[in-house]
């Protein structure tokens, strides 16, 4: 009988002893075992992963980002089960309670770190990266978290057909008009007066920009192979329009006073925008509002704020 990873962290937490496994109540053996023997009790190793699980998924804040960790994922899950099988041994169990005292703490709250760290992610869609739901959803089977974390997290679709990539082709093209607009409407912010004459513009814009969302069929798919490249060079000018934006709103961002509550309105609708835009433009967002947009815009406000004073 295999038990959840969860239930034989949380038995070891407890100092529970569980039933035997299948092999007439012999300890699991795997590669891992020589390896682990010399690291450390099978409940260090445990704490050891569950942080490095938290360390590589914390860092996780694009779509490159969240394709670039799921293979080193999959390894940790693998290592996570492998601690599971010998927690299950009595040999594996009795090591461990010795050392419960020092650890159950520490593995308890490293367990819930991990656990946040999935929800939020979840909460992002893992970025639209089918590679990382795919794991997502192997750690759900592995025990590592519970199955409602990722219920909404839905399994990569298949590819859209042609003639549905090719509704996605208008759909980019129809993207230009309400960017273009959007630009110029930053553009115009150069001070908190200006600032707040653009918040109106700013929300019927989220508006326009809400009714070409792709439909909810045509959602976490990938384009027609035939058509990927057709969808590229239509997106083009959509892209650069993105950077366009992105300078703009990093430029604002470094205004004088920007962090004062004057600005607070106007930054409400600049975010309700922005999250239109993301969702109208998630095939290539993270590609423009990637790890050094938030790096750039963490240094505007910085300075912003250091000049102020």
């Amino acid at each position: 009988m295999k038990f959840p990873l969860f239930t034989v962290s949380t038995a070891l937490l407890l100092g529970l002893n569980l039933p035997a496994g299948a092999d007439d109540g012999a300890p699991v053996k795997s590669e891992l075992t020589a390896e682990t023997e010399m690291k450390g009790s099978p409940g260090q190793e445990l704490l050891r992963v569950t942080n490095d699980m938290w360390f590589l998924l914390s860092g996780v804040v694009d779509r490159k980002g969240a394709d670039a960790v799921a293979e080193r994922f999959d390894g940790l899950i693998t290592e996570a089960e492998q601690i599971g099988d010998m927690l299950q041994g009595e040999d594996g169990m009795a090591q461990d309670l010795e050392a419960l005292d020092m650890l159950h703490y520490r593995i308890a709250e490293a367990l819930d770190d991990l656990s946040m760290e999935f929800e939020s992610l979840c909460r992002a869609g893992c970025y639209g990266s089918p590679r990382l739901i795919k794991t997502f959803h192997r750690a759900v089977e592995a025990g590592l978290v519970g199955e409602e974390i990722v219920e909404d997290l839905a399994v990569p679709k298949p590819p859209l057909s042609e003639s549905e990539s090719r509704q996605e082709l208008v759909r980019y093209r129809r993207l230009v008009e309400p960017d273009k607009a959007l630009l110029a409407t930053l553009q115009a912010v150069q001070d908190v007066e200006t600032a707040n004459r653009m918040i109106a513009n700013l929300k019927q814009l989220t508006v326009r920009l809400n009714a070409l969302l792709p439909q909810k069929s045509h959602q976490n798919r990938g384009l027609a192979a035939s058509t990927v490249r057709s969808a590229r060079e239509a997106y083009a000018p959509v892209e650069q329009l993105l950077w366009d934006i992105r300078t703009e709103i990093v430029r604002i961002a470094g205004l004088p006073g920007y962090d004062d509550s004057a600005f607070d309105n106007f930054s409400d609708a600049l975010d309700g925008v922005y999250e239109s835009l993301g969702n109208t433009h998630s095939a290539w967002f993270s590609d423009v509002f990637d790890e050094s947009f938030r790096t750039d815009l963490d240094d505007a406000l910085h300075e912003n704020a250091t000049t102020s004073n």
